[in-house]
């Protein structure tokens, strides 16, 4: 019994033997001491206090429990005398850990253990209310899933998930509805394709295809109808190609081509007879020539200039030979002159001249050269193959290809 009664007063002399050099030298240890203990009555060790890098100050904070295990460790990373990570431990392993990671005493960071004492999961204050905006979860310490509120508003709007560390797919509220609307592919980190809800109706009308990072074709649901009836394909983040199912018929018929982001060139069906029709050619954004086939015989046969928006030419084939036999001019936008060749060679043989588009004189010409030399007139298809032979890997150029198949 006295042994017992000497032994508890010891362990009081060495406690307060403690805190009185720990309060007189304001958080430094003397020198030479670089740990220090406090016991309670039973002579149960409670705190150990630490200077873990020399410097006579304590910046590492050990308390135990009654079982003598670990419940709480604090560290001062900065060296400041003030703990910047607290970790919180259950049956001898860490379960969780706090973290002041700018080092003014406001938690920021929340990290949770498994019984393993691997990280399962991982809260970030990034908006600085006290309040966690980040979350990360792990699997076998790989980082799976990162679910994001940006906004501040408490909500997770933003999703990203990882595959053997690396960036696998993300996913993103744009609209702030709680409801995920663009979805992000990845391949080996690498952004893939992307998959966008414009309406925000639960449904995909846009999508994506990346190539090195790079936006190689957007596809676009005009309709509602749930696939792709508009196609733009880009080189160097600019369009060079644009296919449409404008009519939502299941087939194209609207083909545009672009130089330096600027339209050049439209192929369309203009009477929705199911052929490509009407060529336009543009040139600083503005239309400068057009071809049409007016027969449906797959040719052009009418070829009409413009400056200035307004007609000022106009060649035509009247006998599908494919050469220029009728030239029309105009003024102001209205028919002045006409030169016709009748007898299909080429030549010039008749001229009329017209008013308020009546014809106010006739003559016959002997042969007469046209003023200019005319192109010949090429079919359709020809002049699709040379748009399509830009982009390759478009679905009209696909389906060329296989019909050149032998």
């Amino acid at each position: 019994m006295k042994q017992n009664s000497l032994k508890r007063r010891f362990f009081f002399v060495a406690f307060w033997l403690a805190l009185f050099a720990y309060d007189s030298a304001r958080g430094q240890l003397p020198s030479g001491v670089v740990a220090r203990f406090y016991y309670d009555e039973q002579g149960r060790v409670i705190r150990q206090e630490k200077d873990t890098n020399g410097n006579g100050k304590i910046d590492l904070w050990i308390y135990y429990n009654k079982e003598g295990s670990v419940e709480r460790v604090e560290k001062d990373v900065n060296f400041d005398g003030k703990p910047d990570i607290w970790i919180f431990y259950e049956g001898g392993k860490p379960k969780r850990q706090e973290v002041s990671g700018n080092q003014d005493g406001r938690i920021n960071a929340w990290l949770y253990f498994n019984d393993q004492e691997e990280i399962e999961r991982k809260e970030v204050d990034t908006k600085g209310d006290g309040k966690p905006h980040l979350w990360e979860f792990y699997k076998n310490r790989q980082l799976l899933r990162k679910e994001e509120d940006t906004k501040g508003n408490s909500d997770v709007d933003r999703i990203t998930h990882f595959l053997e560390g690396k960036i696998s797919r993300i996913e993103e509220d744009t609209k702030g509805n709680r409801k995920m609307d663009t979805f992000s592919y990845f391949e080996n980190g690498q952004l893939v394709r992307k998959e966008v809800d414009r309406k925000h109706i639960g449904r995909i009308d846009l999508w994506g295809y990346y190539e090195e990072a790079q936006l190689v074709r957007q596809e676009e649901d005009l309709n509602g109808d749930g696939r792709p009836n508009r196609m733009l394909y880009f080189r160097n983040g600019e369009v060079v190609l644009r296919e449409e199912d404008s009519r939502a018929q299941g087939r194209i018929d609207l083909v545009e081509a672009f130089s330096h982001g600027q339209l050049v060139k439209r192929l369309m069906d203009s009477k929705g007879s199911g052929k490509l029709d009407t060529l336009y050619l543009f040139k600083d954004g503005s239309l400068i020539r057009e071809e049409k086939d007016t027969d449906g015989d797959g040719y052009f046969d009418l070829r009409i200039f413009y400056e200035n928006e307004q007609v000022v030419r106009n060649e035509a084939d009247t006998n599908r030979d494919r050469r220029v036999d009728v030239w029309a001019f105009y003024k102001d936008g209205k028919l002045v002159r006409q030169d016709e060749d009748l007898n299909c060679n080429g030549r010039i043989s008749a001229r009329y001249y017209f008013k308020d588009g009546t014809v106010i004189k006739e003559e016959k010409v002997a042969d007469e050269e046209p003023w200019m030399p005319s192109e010949s007139f090429s079919s359709v298809q020809e002049e699709l193959n040379r748009m399509m032979s830009e982009v390759p890997g478009s679905r009209l150029a696909k389906r060329i290809a296989i019909n050149k198949e032998p």
